[in-house]
């Protein structure tokens, strides 16, 4: 089912946020107080991140919840808003009855293996 209305449409978009904001909580453990869905329609990241939340999981996620995919549109604002947070850019995009995609720099994907086989 399509959202019909704008405010059937930003509803979409802030549960799909809500959904990734929850998924990280449970993942990697951190504090509820130290990540948050922002508001919609508020500039910069999807996802709030305190200096506690950065220091554990370093992107800027943008979340797009959406059945035609602009990638390039998308993945512009998404690099924007991390920049100016000095995060890794991460796009999350989903389309109904699919599994979340993740999109991002293949040298930050690079960066997150070579941490990987340190630990």
């Amino acid at each position: 089912m399509t959202a019909r209305t704008t405010a059937s449409r930003k509803a979409k978009g802030r549960r799909f946020q809500q959904e990734i904001r929850d998924d990280l909580i449970s993942r990697l453990g951190i504090n509820h107080g130290d990540i948050l869905s922002t508001p919609m329609g508020q500039a910069g990241c999807d996802i709030y991140l305190s200096p506690a939340a950065r220091s554990r999981f370093p992107f800027g996620i943008e979340c797009k919840n959406q059945e035609k995919v602009t990638l390039w549109s998308w993945w512009d604002q998404c690099v924007g808003n991390a920049a100016k947070e000095g995060l890794m850019p991460l796009l999350v995009i989903r389309r109904a009855r699919t599994e979340p995609l993740a999109v991002l720099w293949w040298d930050d994907l690079l960066a997150l293996l070579r941490e990987c086989e340190q630990l």
